[in-house]
């Protein structure tokens, strides 16, 4: 099985009990459950996340953030799914999609990257 074509959600951040709550939610749909990002995983790709290599992990300090990370939805799917996952995730959550460029960044710099877009679109209202 090729776990990168497989759709599945990327998570960092949650606690236990949100951490639980979505993968009910994902139960429901037939959606495996999340795959954690650990805080020492900074400089491990988004691919190798997915591919679920184990790396050498070094302490890259991640932001203190909540990220949920989707790989592999249709657009309406995705769509569908977000909706349901608003209703139980806190509004600090950065949601976003694995893209063909994303895919080859560290979860460092993707989250930096997020991070920045939020900050940039907050200051534009």
């Amino acid at each position: 099985m090729n776990l990168i074509n497989e759709k599945s959600i990327l998570a960092y951040g949650l606690t236990g009990v949100e951490e639980e709550v979505l993968n009910e939610l994902l139960a429901k749909q037939n959606i495996l459950p999340c795959r954690v990002i650990e805080k020492n995983m900074g400089n491990v790709t988004i691919r190798e996340v997915l591919q679920d290599i184990k790396k050498i992990k070094v302490n890259t300090e991640l932001p203190n953030e909540k990220l949920l990370i989707f790989s592999n939805f249709e657009d309406k799917e995705l769509y569908e799914l977000i909706d349901d996952i608003r209703q139980i995730k806190s509004s600090d959550t950065i949601l976003a999609a694995v893209t063909p460029t994303s895919i080859n960044w560290t979860v460092n710099y993707l989250m930096h990257h997020l991070i920045a877009e939020r900050e940039a679109y907050k200051k534009s209202k």
